[in-house]
């Protein structure tokens, strides 16, 4: 479980100077229209690829800490065990969603290799920024091999109505 605590703190460490990151771009963005009349010409696309960067590693961290939206009323009307059950068969179903999101993001990164496309204003391979889709993807799956151990043992935690995963 080190690994995981590892991956979970580098999450949290690339998400927050990420967005320090972002405002710095689109500060700097601001200050440069406003002063020489034209913006830095690769800052907002490089701003956006980092925020969509934030989106996938978000989606794992929202999993460890159970800030994914869930929608529990038919859950709810159930006995404890059956709950389990239900949470489990959710947790694969998301598994399986997580994993179809690597290995297809992987083809397409794979695909932009082969075309060579590159970004617009930056020049670098498309591959590049998308990449993020197959780490996110795998991240995702890690967490919910954890999230469905933690369920098997019975060890989700729930606090302020979101359930994570102890530590």
């Amino acid at each position: 479980m080190k690994i995981l605590n590892l991956i979970r703190k580098l999450e949290e460490i690339l998400l927050v100077s990420s967005m320090v990151i972002i405002l710095a771009l689109i500060f700097s963005q601001a200050l440069f229209r406003y002063f020489l009349g034209s913006g830095l010409i690769w800052g907002e696309e490089l701003a956006r690829y980092i925020h969509v960067a934030q989106v996938w590693l978000g989606a794992s961290l929202a999993i460890k800490t159970g800030g994914h939206i869930r929608v529990t009323f038919l859950r709810d009307m159930f006995g404890e065990k059956l709950k389990k059950y239900i949470d489990l068969l959710a947790t694969i179903l998301f598994f399986i969603f997580a994993l179809f999101i690597a290995i297809k993001g992987t083809d397409f990164i794979l695909q932009l290799m082969n075309t060579g496309q590159k970004a617009p204003s930056m020049g670098i391979l498309m591959a590049i920024p998308y990449t993020v889709i197959p780490i996110g993807g795998f991240l995702m799956a890690l967490r919910l091999i954890q999230q469905f151990r933690s369920i098997l043992k019975g060890d989700l935690v729930e606090d302020d109505g979101l359930e994570g995963v102890k530590e």
